[in-house]
């Protein structure tokens, strides 16, 4: 079960723009881990990459 909220619209279409799947397997080793303490994380930080 994901502690993210449910987006808004989580039918919504690709944008070409958007990350593909390896792209973001590649970004997603890059980014900050949680360090098990604090304010969970409450983003998809996937489309906060994916916005244009």
């Amino acid at each position: 079960m994901s502690r993210l909220p449910a987006i808004e619209n989580p039918q919504r279409q690709p944008y070409p723009s958007d990350l593909s799947d390896a792209e973001w397997l590649i970004l997603k080793q890059l980014l900050p881990k949680s360090k098990g303490f604090g304010h969970p994380v409450e983003v998809d930080l996937r489309e906060i990459l994916n916005t244009p």
